[in-house]
């Protein structure tokens, strides 16, 4: 299947405490797959794995830390 292919950055805002995260030139594709579901874009395991992740499936709740 074919797919457009982009150059992004992504910076996910730190606290006063600490430095933001920031991921310049990373290649993403783009695909209509999840639209239908509501979602505009996935956050891959290469970012993930900079962050701690916590889900709360009963309040629908996640945090994302770093």
């Amino acid at each position: 299947m074919a797919a457009d292919t982009y150059d992004v950055g992504i910076v996910i805002p730190g606290t006063t405490a600490s430095a933001p995260l920031m991921k310049p030139n990373m290649q993403v594709s783009s695909t209509d797959l999840f639209a239908a579901q509501g979602f505009h874009v996935l956050i891959g395991r290469d970012i993930l794995s900079h962050c701690t992740l916590h889900y709360n499936g009963s309040m629908q709740l996640v945090t994302l830390a770093f």
